[in-house]
């Protein structure tokens, strides 16, 4: 999806300026605010804070009026009390001796990141096609996007025949079935 929703702020880019391309970015952000309204509360948050009554409501809405959830509440009634019986950590606890090598790496990692990848690419990809040769940056924006869908397609095509073959091999399925 985030290579869809790139390709297509690529391909609107070439033909409205970057102050209306900016503005459209707005409309996915304006929905799923809106859309925030009509999403219920966790039935494990729910079961949290104590509120009984409306963790059994949200579960029920969640599973439809039919099915039973007595033993799904009671499991997650369970996992509260033995989560609420844990010792706390904080903030503090991050930074002891022991989780210094895996702090300093995983940090490291995302300030390294952000040196290298894709982003560089396509922010500089209509000049990049410029200095190439190409007579209009339009030109390259749109074969790039093109090439970036195409090419997250190819790899979804390679990977779901890859686990087909895989589990055909393995006999996960009869011959007659498909993935």
């Amino acid at each position: 999806m985030i290579v869809c929703g790139a390709s297509v702020a690529f391909l609107l880019g070439t033909e409205v300026t970057w102050r209306t391309l900016a503005l459209t970015g707005l409309f996915p952000c304006i929905a799923l605010l809106l859309d925030l309204c009509f999403v219920p509360e966790s039935p494990r948050w729910l079961a949290k804070v104590g509120q009984e009554k409306e963790f059994q409501v949200a579960l029920q809405k969640f599973r439809g009026k039919d099915a039973d959830v007595s033993c799904e509440a009671a499991e997650i009634e369970d996992y509260i009390e033995t989560l609420q019986n844990l010792p706390k950590a904080s903030m503090l606890d991050l930074f002891q001796r022991k989780y210094l090598h895996p702090m300093i790496v995983g940090v490291g990692l995302m300030v390294f990141q952000q040196f290298g990848g894709i982003n560089g690419i396509g922010f500089y990809v209509s000049e990049t096609f410029v200095s190439a040769g190409i007579s209009s940056g339009k030109i390259g924006t749109i074969a790039y996007a093109c090439i970036q869908v195409s090419a997250t397609g190819t790899f979804v095509g390679c990977i779901s025949t890859g686990t087909s073959f895989f589990l055909k091999a393995m006999a996960c399925f009869s011959s007659g079935s498909q993935l």
